[in-house]
């Protein structure tokens, strides 16, 4: 099914960067095509969730003190956060949805990951790289649960 729009929601697993111009939207039980790059899927949730790309890029930085591709809290209530796979101005940058993530391993080189709703994916990048994205986004989690809650 092809989209003119979309947002961000908890049923959403992945925006993959199918080229400059078309992002796959994978979520839980369905898949999109959308006529954008997936950083701008990303800026144009974060605007409808009240905030901006930046703004949340800015809050992270302070939160986690480093600079780059970091996770991103699209919406706070639901603790929906996304990473990166690569630099967010990339044109190879997809992302990932922190709590869709089920299991991940290596697969030729790269990564397979798979979904709460066991749906896979295969990403290009190394199992390295996509443990240390996770690990940003789980770590960025746990200190914004950590404020709210006490």
């Amino acid at each position: 099914m092809d989209l003119d729009s979309y947002e961000i929601n908890k049923e959403t697993c992945a925006i993959l960067n199918l080229n400059n111009e078309v992002s796959q939207i994978i979520e839980k039980n369905q898949e999109y095509l959308l006529a954008k790059r997936p950083f701008e899927v990303m800026e144009d949730s974060c605007n409808y969730y009240g905030s901006s790309f930046n703004g949340r890029l800015k809050g992270t930085k302070m939160i986690l003190g480093s600079n780059y591709k970091l996770p991103i809290i699209v919406e706070e209530s639901n603790s929906i956060i996304f990473f990166p796979t690569s630099g967010q101005a990339s044109d190879k940058c997809s992302w990932i949805a922190l709590n869709n993530v089920a299991s991940y391993e290596p697969y030729k080189g790269y990564t397979k990951v798979t979904f709460t709703s066991g749906k896979t994916i295969v990403l290009k990048i190394s199992i390295a790289s996509f443990e240390m994205q996770l690990l940003r986004a789980t770590r960025l989690k746990d200190l914004i649960q950590k404020r709210t809650t006490n």
